[in-house]
């Protein structure tokens, strides 16, 4: 019965084929149109980041950002700047910056400065830094002793006396580019200073320059790279045409389409038309692989095209539905970042998808390729032998197999998660180098706010305690006195019921894990006796804390997709064996990607977790293809594997080579993210041919016999 309707399916899809090869004209210009509508949809593609887009609005970090802003102000943008100099233990360094925080306050749309110069003096209105407390001290001793006694000037003021940070906040509704240009134009007219934007809102500009950058030169080198590959297996360029025409059509009507919804690309989303079109690539030569075999017999040309059609068809179809499962399942983190690239990743598969097979009849038509008698590439058929002969000990390989897989799974099982926020930044970028140096002179990357409960019996015992653990021993002393009680106002909430003490924390560092000095100071708090009175809010700080919870999502995400392909696979090939052997074989790379991040000693962040999900989508697709050349095959078990080596095994390895040369290119990202994704992806994709071609067979052997 599963044969017989296998058999209509095909012999429909043969006429549907057929349709296509005699009457293309029509069909054809269908495509040219809506190629050309979405090449000038295009042109409204835009690029957004938002790293806050990571949480959604419903995670703990964001509600805890919310009441903040309910209890004490809300959170404004900020352009933040790193000023240095030789040194401003100097009088003419001083009055520099003095005049610098002058410029910055007559900038339009500012609302407030902090600086150093506008410290409260204690005991007085009015600043201290150029008050008459200080007047009779050396612009060293001034500094020193500010640092000294006020954790707030520690905490703005390098220790080496060479740089301290400002902070322009704007006015309601004045902040974006515009607003930081001209701060930067205040900035440039002290030129004996050097300021450098750094913050949150400049990392996000550095970040989206990189992905204009990413997308004008990366997405047409991998097309480009897919090209050359194509030339060197087929060395025609007829054959080179109809393979690549199709996957770059498809990838234009995904830009098009993301153009005219006005879905905007952001970090995570970097990596996708790369993807998309390296996966079309791979389908493309499948198909054309698969219609010279038809033509290698003495049927008509449009006969053996349509049926070869007809027989690839399900099994590209089934390859870009497991892809698309593995896209759907970053839909399960309340992360509205992972959720766009989720139905977008779905949707770019699908339009590349029909681009394959609606386009690549047609160019068949059109350009007369492939020809009966032409020969398949013999690049790769050197891979057969090997593989044919270890599949004949099935025993032995389904040992090696598990073997492999307890291996994987031991070193698995010790990784860690995490969130890197230098996986974000871009390298060589002038504001990564600058908060690298703000983390290695003390003055920390990024701020955060500890929020201290007040208690109704002793309102300020709790803020002093606090303090002392947060700036270090006797830093409560900025609390006392009338100074003190000026200073803890402006840090007060609304109703006074609590308390918000800023603290620079060093989060960009790349050698160390970015929660590290977090988790240090959380201990001093609750060394303290504070751990449930205090908490800690900031934009950084939500990144940090949801960050290994999206992981934990995501990784269930994983599971989901690996159970719902095998699922599928056996509902599909009839066959819970083949399944369970397709499930071995494409685990261990998967694992193997995963124990690799152990062995390196890095914890496994949100975007290595997206590209273990894709990867898995991707990686069973080899093993898809082998299935189906296994179902189509014709014997016993040991003669349809046989058989399923020939024909799938070249195309295999010459799809990989494929991926691998158009994953490669992302690595020349100077988005560290980006990078990685594609380069554990690639990794993973070259694990799983060799999986598939010399574990698969054997396997399939062994469970069938």
């Amino acid at each position: 019965m599963a044969t017989a309707r296998a058999a209509e399916h095909e012999q429909g899809l043969t006429r549907v084929f057929a349709r296509l090869l005699a009457r293309p004209l029509i069909p054809a210009l269908a495509l040219v149109l809506i190629t050309l509508l979405a090449l000038w949809q295009t042109t409204q593609i835009r690029v957004a980041v938002d790293l806050s887009g990571l949480i959604g609005s419903q995670t703990q970090g964001a509600q805890a950002m919310t009441r903040y802003s309910e209890r004490f102000a809300p959170f404004r943008a900020e352009e933040v700047l790193l000023v240095r100099a030789p040194s401003f233990a100097s009088d003419a360094a001083l009055t520099a910056l003095e005049n610098l925080v002058l410029e910055l306050q007559f900038v339009d749309g500012v609302a407030q400065v902090i600086s150093l110069p506008g410290l409260p003096a204690p005991g007085r209105t009015g600043a201290w830094l150029s008050g008459p407390e200080l007047a009779g001290l050396s612009p060293a001793a001034r500094l020193q002793l500010m640092r000294a006694e006020s954790p707030l000037a520690a905490q703005i003021l390098s220790e080496s006396l060479d740089a301290t940070l400002i902070s322009v906040a704007a006015e309601r509704g004045a902040a974006g580019d515009g607003f930081a240009a001209r701060v930067m134009a205040a900035a440039g007219s002290v030129p004996e200073l050097d300021v450098t934007p750094v913050g949150l809102l400049e990392v996000q500009r550095a970040i989206a320059v990189e992905l204009i950058h990413d997308l004008r030169v990366l997405v047409p080198a991998a097309v480009v790279i897919c090209l050359l590959v194509s030339a060197v297996l087929f060395r025609s360029v007829r054959a080179v045409a109809v393979i690549s025409l199709p996957p770059i059509a498809g990838l234009v009507w995904f830009l098009g389409f993301l153009g005219a919804t006005g879905t905007a690309i952001d970090p995570l989303m970097g990596a996708l038309p790369v993807v998309l079109i390296v996966l079309a690539f791979s389908d493309s030569i499948h198909v054309y692989h698969a219609a010279i075999g038809a033509l290698s017999s003495d049927t008509p040309r449009a006969e053996g095209l349509a049926r070869a059609l007809a027989q690839t068809a399900p099994a590209a179809a089934f390859t870009s539905l497991t892809t698309l499962i593995a896209f759907a399942s970053l839909a399960l983190p309340d992360s509205p970042s992972l959720n766009a690239m989720a139905w977008a990743g779905a949707v770019g598969m699908v339009l590349c998808l029909i681009a394959v097979l609606a386009m690549t009849p047609v160019l068949m038509w059109a350009l007369g390729v492939p020809r009966a008698g032409t020969r398949a590439p013999g690049l790769f058929s050197r891979i057969v032998p090997p593989a044919l002969a270890l599949s004949r000990h099935g025993r032995l390989v389904a040992v090696l197999a598990l073997g492999l897989l307890g291996g994987v799974w031991a070193l698995q099982s010790r990784s860690e998660v995490g969130f890197r926020y230098a996986d974000y930044l871009p390298q060589g970028a002038p504001v990564t180098e600058a908060l690298a140096m703000m983390d290695d002179s003390g003055l920390g990357s990024d701020r955060m706010l500890v929020v201290v409960e007040a208690d109704p019996d002793a309102p300020l015992d709790r803020v002093r305690r606090a303090a002392n653990a947060i700036y270090g021993p006797d830093a409560a002393a900025f609390t006392e006195g009338e100074a003190g009680a000026r200073m803890l106002e402006r840090m007060s909430a609304q109703d006074g019921s609590a308390h918000a003490l800023p603290v620079q924390m060093p989060i960009a560092a790349r050698d160390i894990r970015a929660d590290e000095a977090l988790s240090a100071l959380e201990t001093r708090l609750a060394g303290a006796g504070l751990a449930a009175e205090t908490h800690v809010v900031g934009p950084g700080y939500a990144l940090l804390v949801e960050g290994p919870r999206i992981v934990e999502s995501l990784r269930f995400g994983l599971y989901a997709t690996i159970l719902s392909i095998t699922l599928l696979v056996a509902l599909v090939y009839r066959s819970i064996r083949l399944a369970l052997a397709g499930l071995v074989a494409n685990l261990i790379p998967i694992m193997g990607v995963e124990a690799w991040l152990v062995l390196l000693g890095r914890e496994v962040t949100i975007m290595n977790m997206i590209a273990l999900t894709v990867a898995f989508g991707i990686a069973i697709d080899d093993t898809l293809h082998f299935l189906n050349r296994f179902r189509l095959a014709r014997g016993d078990t040991a003669g349809r594997v046989t058989q399923a080596v020939h024909e799938a095994g070249p195309p295999m390895a010459a799809t990989t080579l494929i991926l691998l040369a158009g994953l490669v290119v992302t690595l020349a990202s100077s988005l560290p993210g980006l990078s990685i994704f594609g380069g554990l992806i690639a990794l993973a994709v070259g694990l799983a041919l060799l999986a598939d071609l010399f574990l698969l067979p054997g396997l399939i052997r062994w469970s069938l016999k």
